[in-house]
This record gives structure tokens, C-alpha cells and sequence, in this order.
């Protein structure tokens, strides 16, 4: 029992770094993770990094079915990714969603724009920043004030390719945020995808993802080659995870 309350204490100070990093703009600067990841031949899939098991943060020690963050990770390149995969015949669980609206940072003028969506997004739906460690929404993480917005990020992370700013969606706001951007987004590509914890299908517009005006080009072998670090793979494979 003391080792579960000692894992939890040390899941949540993994959340508060991740959600510290949505406050700080370093511009030009990309994880220690994504570089590592960059360094990698594309699709070679290296053997997990040591990682102590994910509890949910609360009395009763209920085991979270997600991993724990890298040490390595940052909240632009976190996702999080089911511990146990589920069965053919089981359901898949939408726990809640994240909104990406993608813009190119090295022009000012389209970053003020994109900005400027932002602003009115969160004037039209009365949406504060995000605050707590939004990733999935409780009882996986310490989320507590429902829909937010994080800081935009202005650097390639993760799977996307440029500058971006996101939005933690739970189920019951998808309805209205989906109709206001389809009809608001202008010249932006926006990304509706799901939080199942099978993060390359969420993030696949021939599975889960929804798109409004055109597709970005995702970088989802980043996403594969992250499965990898937690799972295993031997080299050259892709775990089956990456096909869900």
C-alpha cells in the first residue's frame, strides 16, 4: 500500500511538470524526447524506458490504465496510451477529446490571426486557460474545470509539424465546438480527435480523427516509435498497438 501512494505522488509530479510546460513559450525549442526521436531511424522501435506504473491519485489506489509520461516529455508531445490494449469484440472508451488548430509560426501575420480565432474561441465559449494537468479528464489526472485552453505552442513537437493551439474538450462540449469551427476556423486546419489511449488511431483520419478544411501532414511514426518506448518492440517492428 505505501508503494502505491508513493507511485500516485510520483505520476502527479510527472502531470505538474507536463502542465507547467503549457505556461512556458520557448520559442525554437523542441523536447529532449523529440530529439531523441529524430535521431532514430524512422519506424526502428527501441526497448521501453523504465517506468514506474500509472495510479490514479486517490484513496482507494485504483490503477490507472494508462502510462505514466517519459521522463523526457513535454505536454506537446505527451499522449496517453493504454497500458492493457483492448480486445477484438471490446468497445473503445472515448474519454473525452483535444481540439489542435494548426498555423505557420514563422509568419507573424498568420500567427496573429490564428491568435486572434483563439481569442474569439474562448470569448464565445467563455473558456479559461488551462490549469490543471488536462490531458485525459478525472479520474485519470488532476483536470477539474471540464473544457480549457492551453498556451499555443510555436515550435515542431510531437506529431505536429508546425505551430498550434489546443483545446481540452470533454464529450459533452464536442457538439457545439465542432459546429462553431467548421464555420469559424477561416484559414486554419483544425483537428477534433478523440482520447481513447490508442493514440496513433486518434490521431489517423482514416480511424478516429476529424478534420475541418484540409489534413495536416501528422507525423504519426512519432506517435508508433512512442509505443514502443513503452511497450518494446523488436527492431524494424511497429507494435500492434500502432494499428488500433
Amino acid at each position: 500500500k505505501k508503494m502505491m501512494v508513493t507511485t500516485g505522488l510520483c505520476f502527479l509530479a510527472c502531470f505538474f511538470l507536463l502542465a507547467a510546460s503549457h505556461g512556458v513559450h520557448q520559442e525554437h525549442e523542441i523536447s529532449d524526447l523529440y530529439r531523441l526521436y529524430q535521431k532514430t531511424t524512422p519506424k526502428k522501435c527501441d526497448m521501453p524506458t523504465r517506468l514506474t506504473p500509472l495510479f490514479k491519485a486517490t484513496s482507494d489506489n485504483v490503477e490507472n490504465p494508462f502510462f505514466a509520461p517519459l521522463p523526457e516529455q513535454t505536454a506537446a508531445d505527451f499522449h496517453p496510451q493504454l497500458r492493457v490494449l483492448p480486445g477484438a469484440k471490446d468497445p473503445v472508451t472515448y474519454y473525452s477529446w483535444h481540439i489542435h488548430v494548426y498555423f505557420f509560426q514563422e509568419d507573424k501575420n498568420v500567427t496573429t490571426r490564428a491568435l486572434a480565432l483563439r481569442d474569439q474561441f474562448m470569448s464565445t465559449f467563455s473558456v479559461p486557460k488551462c490549469t490543471d494537468s488536462c490531458f485525459m479528464g478525472q479520474p485519470f489526472d488532476n483536470c477539474t474545470q471540464g473544457l480549457c485552453v492551453w498556451d499555443p505552442f510555436f515550435v515542431v513537437d510531437g506529431p505536429h509539424p508546425y505551430g498550434q493551439w489546443g483545446v481540452f474538450l470533454p464529450n459533452d462540449n464536442v457538439l457545439e465546438t465542432l459546429s462553431w469551427l467548421s464555420a469559424n476556423h477561416g484559414e486554419f486546419p483544425v483537428l477534433f480527435h478523440p482520447n481513447t489511449g490508442l493514440m496513433v488511431g486518434d490521431h489517423d483520419p482514416s480511424k478516429r480523427a476529424i478534420w475541418i478544411k484540409q489534413q495536416v501532414p501528422l507525423d504519426l511514426d512519432f506517435l508508433v516509435w512512442l509505443q514502443c518506448k513503452w511497450f518494446g518492440c523488436n527492431d524494424g517492428e511497429v507494435h500492434p498497438a500502432a494499428l488500433l
